[in-house]
């Protein structure tokens, strides 16, 4: 069974550098935030450094508890 991992604030920054050493370990990684192109850019450039690197962006307020809710939902199917 793979490991999934959840950053919040995964499109920038340490949460970023979080994510991508999360999928160096074989982690499936949900980056999350509130900039979906932040986050599919911070997808992109972690799939092309770590081979085989499964990164799933997923935009959303974690202050608004129904988004937190569809977020839950998205990163359950995950795994």
């Amino acid at each position: 069974m793979q490991r999934v991992a959840v950053v919040s604030g995964g499109g920038t920054g340490i949460g970023r550098a979080v994510a991508r050493a999360l999928a160096a370990e074989g982690c499936r990684v949900a980056v999350v935030g509130r900039r979906a192109e932040v986050l599919e850019r911070a997808r992109d450039e972690i799939a092309a450094g770590v081979t085989g690197a499964s990164v799933v962006p997923d935009a959303a307020d974690l202050t608004v508890p129904a988004q937190v809710a569809a977020a839950a939902e998205a990163i359950a199917a995950l795994g």
